[in-house]
């Protein structure tokens, strides 16, 4: 069914005004028996007199969400979200921990909708809310607006809020987003209305004081609660699961098998698209099978991210990774910079510089070269701006197991690395760690070769995985075994939360293996990383795309050179 109209501006007969009565009195089922038989006028009528009546053209759904995505903003929708919408009605708090691409978003953006337009405005307040600005800005309510503006929903939508007039004509909030600090309680404090219903996105970054202050705003009879989001993966004990393990809340899982791509369930033609978009299915729009495969091989069948991502359940226990998928996420996340010391490396006129992410003038620029082992897994090239972290080049063959053929490649990005040294100013050479073991080796000697040959200015530092660590902290709490777990740890340390110094602009491949390792301890109390061995034989693809990431960004004090005396 296509959705309805607005209600029309003359006032409802005596006749629509009992139809609408007659309908408002029976169940939802029944009454959704007897809408297919209305006519277009006979509708407009109706929702007039809900208007008239109720306060609101769309009163006759306020007990029927499914209804209202169906009949109001005639959209479709799967069997999962059907069950999300359906469990607000009767439950004051519904939790859906959710795997990747379930279209959980997607929905609550539709029970936001609802909430806020079936009842009179000023009587009812709908507030969205994330871990950060962002999601609630560019997630949620981009949805919001779009539904709003198709559907031809009275009031007005900005950036994050929606307003209407109410029975007087003037503009009142009907619901609007916001995003709170994790220690800001008194951020969620003052929040009241007679009808509140409360949609928290990406709940498994919600802190506890956050939650704990949510949790005392649903008191009322007229309250509800709907907290989606994938559980975090190395956050156990978290608020989202302490919530989803309350008996007093519905919760409605969503794992990647229940999805309709992966169950077979038929979802029809997809509605939210503009209809200019070829005729496609709303399962389409959800997470793949191809997706699923590729997680788990580059993650690992028992990794967090699957659990949480995969499987919709929090992750317990377990070996510890390296570097926890969530910190992976925060530095991806991470905003570009603001001031006038940065500019964009688009701006700066290089034919090899064409992205929009900003860099500090006089930055210094780094590359890490991870060396395909005898030609095989693949050769990858990353480069370090500063705090920016891209990967440059990445490529499997042949070709790899050629030295002279690779270090051409690395010379390519060592010589395009110098001319935006040059751009930003920068008087510190370019600095380039080759992975020196096997094909390395030769690879690192061939660019040294070119240096002192005049190809090239950078200085080339040969990095041998084995060797011992070149920084050893007694007092540190994780002492590296050797050089490689040295490298792990240094950009552990980067990615920290409280200490979090790197924007990572890299795909998604690499951003999966910088959390595939796991990390254990020696007999001797040192940190060792899992080797690419170990995490083949596992089923992990091997880590070359994060280890040249890693070598960016590592810096081996000087060795000093044995002096032999001879008396």
């Amino acid at each position: 069914m296509k959705h309805l109209p607005a209600p029309p501006a003359p006032r409802p007969g005596k006749q629509a005004r009992r139809l609408y009565q007659d309908l408002a009195a029976e169940p939802r089922a029944l009454r959704r028996r007897f809408y297919a038989e209305l006519t277009a006028r006979d509708w407009a009528q109706v929702l007039a007199a809900a208007n008239a009546e109720a306060g609101t053209p769309y009163a006759l759904w306020a007990d029927d969400p499914v209804g209202f995505v169906t009949d109001v903003l005639g959209e479709s929708h799967w069997s999962r979200q059907r069950d999300i919408l359906e469990a607000l009605v009767d439950h004051r708090r519904v939790a859906v921990p959710s795997c990747f691409g379930s279209g959980k978003t997607h929905i609550a953006a539709r029970a936001a909708v609802w909430s806020a337009a079936v009842h009179p405005p000023g009587t009812a307040l709908t507030v969205t809310t994330a871990t950060r600005a962002r999601q609630v800005q560019r997630q949620m309510w981009p949805h919001i607006r779009q539904i709003v503006a198709r559907a031809g929903l009275p009031g007005e939508v900005g950036v994050t809020q929606w307003k209407m007039p109410d029975q007087h004509g003037s503009e009142v909030v009907v619901a609007y987003g916001f995003s709170a600090p994790d220690h800001d309680e008194s951020a969620v404090q003052g929040i009241h209305a007679p009808r509140l219903m409360f949609i928290v996105d990406e709940a498994g970054g919600i802190g506890r004081i956050i939650g704990a202050a949510m949790r005392g705003l649903l008191t009322g009879e007229h309250t509800r609660a709907l907290l989606i989001g994938n559980p975090p993966t190395d956050d156990e004990g978290s608020w989202f699961e302490q919530t989803c393990a309350d008996p007093a809340v519905r919760v409605l899982p969503i794992s990647v098998y229940d999805t309709p791509q992966l169950s077979g369930e038929h979802t029809g033609r997809c509605r939210s698209c503009p209809p200019q978009a070829p005729a496609h299915s709303l399962g389409s729009h959800l997470v793949d099978p191809e997706w699923v495969q590729d997680t788990i091989r580059d993650h690992g069948e028992d990794a967090p991210f699957v659990t949480a991502k995969v499987h919709a359940r929090f992750p317990r226990g377990g070996q510890a990774r390296a570097i926890p998928s969530s910190w992976v996420e925060a530095a991806t996340d991470a905003p570009e910079p603001d001031g006038d010391g940065y500019t964009a490396l688009q701006a700066l006129g290089l034919e090899t510089e064409t992205s929009p992410y900003r860099v500090r003038h006089g930055a210094w620029v780094r590359l890490g070269v991870d060396v395909a082992a005898d030609g095989g897994d693949e050769l990858a090239i990353a480069r370090a701006v500063g705090d920016l972290v891209e990967l440059r080049h990445t490529s499997a063959g042949q070709d790899n197991a050629d030295p002279v053929a690779v270090a051409g490649i690395v010379l390519r990005e060592i010589l395009a690395a110098q001319r935006l040294a040059a751009a930003l100013g920068t008087t510190t050479p370019v600095r380039v760690k080759v992975d020196g073991t096997g094909l390395g080796w030769g690879v690192a000697g061939l660019l040294e070769a070119w240096r002192r040959e005049g190809q090239h200015q950078a200085e080339i530092v040969s990095a041998i995985a084995s060797h011992a660590p070149s920084h050893d902290d007694e007092a540190a709490t994780l002492r590296p075994a050797s050089a490689r777990d040295e490298m792990w740890l240094a950009t552990r340390a980067l990615l920290a939360p409280r200490t979090a110094a790197l924007r990572l602009r890299i795909d998604r491949r690499t951003q999966a293996q910088l959390s595939a390792p796991k990390m254990t301890t020696n007999s001797g109390g040192r940190t060792v990383i899992e080797s690419k061995r170990t995490m083949k034989l596992r089923g992990v693809s091997s880590p070359d795309r994060a280890e040249a990431l890693l070598l960016a960004l590592y810096e081996p004090k000087p060795r000093q050179r044995k002096v032999r005396v001879v008396a």
